[in-house]
Formats: C-alpha cells, sequence, structure tokens
C-alpha cells in the first residue's frame, strides 16, 4: 500500500510569553481551518483528516488559532471521560 503524505504544519511550537520573539522572516500567516480567523504565528493545534482513494492514503492537517484548538480539545477529553464512565 503506497501512501503519500503532505509535510506537516509546524503544530508544536508557539509563541510563548519570555520566549525571544522569532524574527519576522519566514513567518506565515494561517487561517484557522475551524472559525476562519486569520492568525500570525504558528498554529496552536490541528485538525487531522485521512482519506483514501484507491491504494492511496492521504492525510492533512488543517492549523486551529488557539481559541479553537482549546475549545476542540477540552471538548474531546470531556466526551472521551463520558464514554469511558458509560463503560463502567
Amino acid at each position: 500500500m503506497s501512501a503519500s503524505r503532505t509535510a506537516p504544519l509546524p503544530v508544536n511550537r508557539r509563541d510563548e510569553p519570555g520566549e525571544a520573539a522569532p524574527a519576522t522572516v519566514g513567518r506565515r500567516t494561517y487561517r484557522c481551518d475551524s472559525c476562519g480567523k486569520r492568525f500570525d504565528g504558528y498554529p496552536w493545534g490541528a485538525g487531522l483528516f485521512m482519506w483514501t482513494r484507491g491504494d492511496e492514503t492521504r492525510f492533512e492537517e488543517p492549523p486551529l488559532c488557539e481559541t479553537c484548538a482549546t475549545r476542540i480539545t477540552i471538548g474531546a477529553l470531556v466526551k472521551w471521560g463520558s464514554e469511558e464512565e458509560a463503560d463502567e
């Protein structure tokens, strides 16, 4: 099975207070895949889309802004916790 994968967006790095601000050269502007808001710097998170066509599998990791990344993460944790309680 062949798998082609696009290069993932840099999702593990954030501009944090106290850190030296990265040079503006090479910084990108992103559009949040959830709310559509534009933001500069690094995405705070990313979604994950996976689809197949024949033997080919593709992955896409669309960027998320800070607000949407937090909201989606908390929502997933709450849902996961409620599913565990239902199994008990």
